[in-house]
């Protein structure tokens, strides 16, 4: 049993870090080949400009793919533990409070790449809490596709550095959406 839970354990953590690694895997091939691109034309001009949205295309169509891989999971996750529909005794809380999750968040979003043409902008995180306190099934609802990609993905790089209560109803954990509304601003 003990082998079981012990093989358990290596392989979630192993997907968890799986996850990670993909979003760390497109921001490095990104950078690498921007940086080749810049040495290849130092100065601005219509064709490096051209070449660098496609870069950021072909980065963004990574992050997706990758969100796409970790929804199948906690689909699978969340057949099992279906948050209530039911009245709350008490709502799904993050150890250090919302504020502090959303601070977190906003640190790893990363959208400097993106040329934004707002200065900030706004959207929902949608999220299940599962009863053992896991965070999953990041949804962002915004205006923009791309950037909620990126915000989605800074969700999975920040899951596991700090911990969910579940919800309770009667006194006992069970799974929940929890709603944050975030606002973010553009770096220029």
């Amino acid at each position: 049993m003990k082998k079981l839970l012990a093989l358990a354990f290596i392989l979630s953590f192993a997907f968890g870090n799986a996850q990670i690694s993909a979003f760390q895997k497109a921001d490095s091939k990104y950078e690498r080949k921007k940086t080749a691109l810049y040495n290849k034309y130092p100065k601005p001009n219509d064709l490096r400009t051209k070449l660098e949205w496609l870069l950021t295309e072909d980065k963004i169509t990574s992050y997706k793919n990758a969100l796409d891989k970790i929804a199948e999971e906690d689909k699978k996750a969340l057949a099992n533990d279906p948050p209530v529909k039911t009245k709350l005794a008490k709502d799904a809380e993050y150890e250090a409070g919302k504020t502090a999750f959303q601070k977190t968040l906003y640190d790893a979003v990363d959208l400097a790449f993106l040329n934004f043409a707002s200065d900030s902008y706004k959207a929902t995180l949608n999220f299940v809490v599962d009863s053992k306190g896991n965070a999953l099934d990041a949804q962002v609802k915004g205006n923009n596709e791309d950037v909620n990609a990126f915000i989605e993905a800074a969700f999975y790089r920040i899951k596991e550095k700090g911990k969910w209560k579940p919800a309770e109803v009667n006194g006992k954990p069970v799974s929940s959406t929890v709603s944050i509304p975030l606002i973010l601003s553009f770096k220029k």
